[in-house]
Order: C-alpha cells, then structure tokens, then sequence
C-alpha cells in the first residue's frame, strides 16, 4: 500500500473559512440564475415550476461538478506502483480509488437530479405543474421533438456510465475514463441550449461544447483541490502543480470558446448595451478576468518559489472559489436567456 509522505516543500494549514468559501460559491451560484431569470419575466416564472427550473438547473450542475472534482483529484494524485511495463495501466493509489468511489456515488447523485430535471422541463413546457393535474400523455413527443429531453437523457447515460467506471476503477487509464464520461454528461447541455437552434448551428454546438467542457474541469479541479487542502495536505502540493498547467488549457478554451460562441449568438454586437443578457455577459467576462489573474497569481507566488505555503494556498483558493461561483451562476443564467435580436 503505497503511502504519501508530507512533503518538504509544503507549509502552513489552510484556513477552515474554506468550507466558508465553498459554501458562499454555491450559494451565489444558486441565486444569480434565479434571480435573473425572475427579472427576465419570462411566461415560466408565474408558477412553481418556472420559478423552480433554474435552481434544479443549478442542482444538476453542482451534482455534476461534484462528481467532476472528485474524480479530477483522483486522476491527479500520484499513481500506486505500476502495473507490469505498461505505464499507462499504472495502479491508483488507495486514495485515488476512494475518491473514485465517492465520485460514483455523486455521478449517482447527478442522475437522480437530472431525472428531475427532465421531468421540470417537460412540465415547465406543458405550462403546468403535476399539481395543476399535468399528466403524461406527451412526454413521448416531449422526448422526440425536444432537444433538451434528449440532452437529458444523454446525460444521464453518460452520468451512469461514467458511476459504473469510476467504482470498478483500480487503474488511471480506468479512472480517466470515468472523469471523461463525466465531463461529457456536462457538454449534453449544449445539445439543449440555445446554441442547438441558432444560426451557425455547428460552429456554436462546438464552441458551446468545448466552453463547457473545459469550465467544467476547471471548476470543478479547483473544487477537488481545496477538499486536499483541507483533510490531505501532504499530496496537495504536487497535485497543485499538475492541475496548474491543466487550469492554463482550460482557461485559454473557456475564453476562445466563449468569444465564438458570443459572436454566433450575438451577429449584432450594438444590440448588446442596454440588454439583460449584455449585462449578464459583461459580468461573466469580469469573473473571467478575475479567475485567470487567480490563476496568475497562484503560479507566481505559490510554484515558482522553493516552498509552497499551504496558507496561501487555501487563502487564494477560497477567493477563486467565490469568484468561480459568480461566474457559473452568470454562465448558467446565460444558457437560459435569449439574446438580443
């Protein structure tokens, strides 16, 4: 059984206000959507199910990520002993494999929400609620028409395959899978947002997918990241550094695909100022800015010096946390708003 020594180079314990942090990103993340979409006064919001169908959105998204920054972290903790000659089955770690365990359970999780969610859609559609005696006869043609009971259902399959993997997973090469699958549940979502009916309909599904994709990553590493700073201190130095350069790829693509996607959605840039979603989309370029100087500050003061301080670390997490939230509320608000004409 492999066990990690505490490194020399990490000093310091992060600060417990994480937790603080954690929970006041997933609060702002819940409350932006819901709160835009209320101003947006669309005909859902008038009933308990348009009033609800963001925050199951958001659910969906925090179940996802959940599973996401679990399995991350697992993928990027320092493999067992290897398996054989072949590097690329090398054994995981017990750690990495109870992290893909707990992964599974939230992949779980995530379908369960997601169920939901196809359900709140459908009703949400009907313009009634189960409690106004919304029946089923059409769920069938809900399913067939819809590109978002499709997408749902997508993600679903993914989501369960990807539980299945993570729990039998005992290699990286198994566990990287996992975290694929995972990932790919989330990008289902760009089948069912506005990017799937607008003009320049591959150029946005691509953009949109790989937007998503790499937010997704993104978010959710630097989410499994403060769970080691918290409860494993001894292997978060060097799962920083990996997830460093993995965090450089995904901010690069958020921003790329986030230009393309806004220039095929939005051909008349004018239109923009004084519109809800200019304004929402102005926000989320700042929380863009915000988390890549993050990003610059924590490769500047915490991996290119000899010690690496787990204080700091936890310190500047917690506010990229915070910042992150905003930016996936403001995200999620975006996949729901119509842009101006």
């Amino acid at each position: 059984m492999q066990v990690f020594p505490r490194t020399a180079h990490a000093v310091g314990v992060p600060s417990r206000h994480f937790l603080s942090a954690i929970s006041v990103a997933v609060l702002v993340a819940a409350l932006i959507p819901l709160a835009l979409f209320g101003l947006s006064d669309d005909d859902g919001t008038a009933n308990f199910v348009g009033w609800t169908l963001p925050l199951v959105r958001v659910l969906v998204h925090l179940t996802s990520l959940t599973a996401i920054a679990l399995l991350c972290v697992g993928v990027l903790l320092p493999a067992g002993n290897p398996q054989g000659d072949d590097a690329g089955s090398e054994v995981l770690a017990p750690l990495a494999v109870r992290l893909g365990r707990r992964g599974s359970v939230a992949a779980l999780a995530a379908v369960v929400v997601c169920g939901l969610f196809l359900l709140w859609t459908y009703f949400d559609v009907l313009g009634e609620g189960p409690l106004q005696g919304a029946g089923f006869a059409d769920f069938g043609v809900f399913l067939d028409q819809l590109a978002s009971g499709r997408a749902l259902i997508a993600q679903i399959g993914f989501l369960l395959a990807s539980a299945v993997m993570a729990w039998f997973a005992r290699t990286s090469t198994a566990l990287r899978m996992a975290l694929f699958l995972a990932v790919a549940g989330t990008t289902t979502l760009a089948l069912g947002g506005h990017a799937a009916s607008e003009s320049g309909h591959g150029l946005a599904m691509f953009s949109m997918t790989g937007h998503i994709a790499a937010a997704s990553v993104w978010v959710g590493g630097l989410a499994g990241l403060g769970w080691l700073a918290l409860y494993r201190v001894e292997v978060l130095h060097a799962v920083v550094k990996r997830f460093s350069r993995l965090a450089l790829i995904c901010a690069a693509v958020v921003t790329i695909s986030g230009v393309v996607s806004a220039l095929v959605r939005v051909p008349d840039l004018t239109a923009l100022p004084g519109s809800l979603y200019g304004l929402v989309l102005l926000l989320k370029v700042v929380a863009l800015g915000g988390l890549i100087g993050f990003g610059a500050l924590h490769r500047r003061r915490l991996l290119a010096g000899t010690t690496f301080s787990c204080a700091d670390f936890g310190r500047l997490a917690a506010g990229e946390l915070v910042v992150m939230g905003a930016a996936y509320g403001l995200a999620v608000a975006l996949v729901g708003l119509e842009p101006p004409l």
